[in-house]
């Protein structure tokens, strides 16, 4: 396990309870972030079997192939079984908040993840790879989660899907150079295979910046603290400066939170 790689998937609840606590429930979000985890866990661990069937990944020791002594057929029903606890529990609280109409962006959303890593047309080994993880982290992931939440279309929604859309996308960006001779070998077209490794984490290192100035355009609009803005602008200048030229997953998840954060801690401290 890794947790810290779900935090692409729990940031954006905190951040959308952060965002419209107002209106939203807290315990709502806690169930629509975990409900997304198990989702994305469903999608990697599918991603470790067809990884395992197509030669890419080799060097990866923490592959759920190895915890399954590389039965595909379990690491399947585990993949499977985790989709469906996730699925199902999402749409219970969709039903509960009485927002059906959100199901007609988050399923097909899902499907697409789904193609992403499990069918015969695998969109990871396709230059649409990285599209797919944007869209479906940005407007899938917080868009659906806003408007479970609020039940409105709003600035902020968009605001907050597009920096979790560049975080993702930069997620995965960091995640490839690594593994780029094995993906090139077993036919991925990945960013870095296309591009090259200096470019991908230069890439990644843009969108992770953007990810932030965009979080903070969210900040201003959602809360008119000027503490709350000046503090966090200040610690988007610090992050900058400590980001190394070739972030690592764990780094853009690590600074992603610590922002997230401080946002939640100002904004208790603001309210007492």
């Amino acid at each position: 396990m890794q947790p810290a790689i779900y935090l692409v998937s729990l940031l954006p609840a905190w951040v959308c309870w952060l965002s419209f606590k107002d209106q939203a429930s807290g315990m709502y979000s806690l169930v629509l972030g975990i409900s997304v985890v198990l989702i994305q866990h469903a999608i990697n661990v599918f991603n470790d079997a067809i990884d395992w069937q197509k030669g890419a990944d080799a060097e990866k020791e923490n592959s759920w192939v190895h915890f399954h002594q590389g039965q595909v057929g379990a690491l399947k029903t585990h993949a499977w079984t985790s989709l469906w606890v996730g699925l199902v529990s999402g749409i219970l609280l969709v039903q509960k908040a009485h927002r059906w109409e959100v199901l007609w962006v988050a399923l097909p959303l899902v499907v697409l993840g789904l193609f992403y890593n499990h069918s015969h047309w695998t969109l990871a080994y396709t230059k649409w790879g990285e599209w797919v993880t944007g869209i479906c982290y940005g407007p899938g992931v917080f868009g659906c989660m806003a408007y479970v939440l609020t039940g409105q279309f709003s600035v902020a929604l968009c605001l907050g899907s597009l920096a979790f859309s560049c975080l993702a996308v930069s997620v995965l960006l960091s995640h490839q150079p690594p593994q780029v001779l094995t993906d090139f070998a077993a036919g991925k077209q990945s960013f870095a295979v296309r591009y090259g490794v200096q470019k991908t984490y230069q890439t990644a290192r843009s969108l992770f910046y953007l990810s932030l100035f965009l979080l903070m355009g969210l900040t201003a609009i959602q809360d008119q603290s000027l503490l709350v803005r000046w503090s966090l602008l200040g610690l988007i200048a610090w992050i900058l400066m400590r980001t190394p030229p070739k972030p690592a997953p764990a780094d853009i998840l690590k600074w992603s939170t610590l922002f997230a954060g401080a946002w939640g801690i100002l904004s208790m401290v603001r309210l007492s």
